[in-house]
């Protein structure tokens, strides 16, 4: 029996043996930038200059690649553009050698267009490190190099019309949900105005057992989507038609503008379905006469 074990667990031994040799290492990296995020208030065609301090806090030599995006973010999506605020960065330093504990200064400006239709923009400065491949790696066979990535926001306000307006370009919420099964509402929003459009809000979901209320919020940039997300699990006395209002209050300083939609949920209870399937076995076993396999038969004493 023992000897029948060691013939099993040996393959499964001798397969991490080569794995590990061959993969030979993995390795971290690590970077520090100071200061965490820029902001300014910019006019027409106005240039300001700002420093970013990268430190090395690893134990490895860094290569760094340093790059201008327009950032655009929400709930689910973290994605970079080239365009907009991206064209108005000057970068001084794109790329470097890193040793470790070692710092770097990355000094960088930002000229405001002296045309533009948005007041207010989100750019970003992203500085990735990957260690780099020495003579000791080389030796290996494969190596796993595990980088890092810094995104340091550059926030712009420009001066030009205020105009505060949301569009929304699509929504989804579930149809049907059965007890503790999570149902997933989305909004897909548009920024159609000229500044930055804070938003909060609510699902109130209203049913035959009382109300419950979802709380929802975030924030978009001019001529950005912003992907909202929410989640609702229905409980195990929740039962019947629900109507989910959804109510998003927007704005850039005072959120006085309002997106509304209306969806009906039908919750089955789980409870609900158990009952069916044993009044259907029941039913069944009754029409066609099945007898208990298990019969008790009762004496009386005389």
């Amino acid at each position: 029996m023992f000897l029948g074990n060691i013939k099993k667990v040996l393959p499964v031994i001798l397969i991490l043996f080569i794995l590990i040799n061959s993969v030979g290492f993995v390795f971290g990296a690590g970077l520090l930038a100071s200061p965490p995020e820029f902001k300014y208030n910019l006019t027409a065609s106005q240039t300001v200059s700002g420093q970013v301090t990268v430190t090395n806090i690893g134990d490895e030599t860094l290569n760094v690649t340093v790059n201008k995006k327009r950032l655009l973010m929400d709930s689910i999506h973290l994605l970079y553009s080239d365009q907009g605020i991206a064209t108005w960065i000057n970068l001084g330093v794109t790329n470097f050698t890193l040793a470790p504990k070692a710092s770097k200064v990355i000094p960088f400006t930002l000229t405001a267009p002296a045309k533009i239709n948005y007041s207010d923009a989100m750019g970003a400065m992203v500085i990735t490190g990957v260690p780099i491949q020495n003579s000791s790696n080389l030796s290996q066979s494969l190596a796993i190099k595990q980088g890092v990535e810094l995104v340091i926001p550059i926030i712009a306000g420009l001066p030009g019309p205020i105009i505060e307006s949301l569009q929304m370009i699509h929504h989804s919420a579930p149809t049907v949900l059965l007890s503790y099964m999570p149902g997933n509402f989305v909004y897909q929003l548009n920024n159609n105005g000229t500044v930055y459009a804070n938003m909060t809000g609510n699902i109130e979901i209203n049913g035959l057992i009382g109300k419950q209320v979802v709380p929802i919020q975030g924030g978009v940039y001019p001529e950005d989507n912003y992907t909202l997300t929410a989640q609702w699990t229905p409980g195990i006395a929740d039962f019947g038609l629900y109507s989910a209002d959804t109510k998003i209050d927007y704005g850039r300083y005072q959120q006085d503008k309002v997106l509304q939609t209306h969806d009906t949920i039908l919750v089955i209870p789980v409870w609900l379905i158990i009952l069916l399937i044993l009044a259907a076995a029941v039913w069944i076993i009754r029409k066609k006469g099945i007898e208990s396999p298990v019969k008790i038969k009762v004496e009386r004493k005389k």
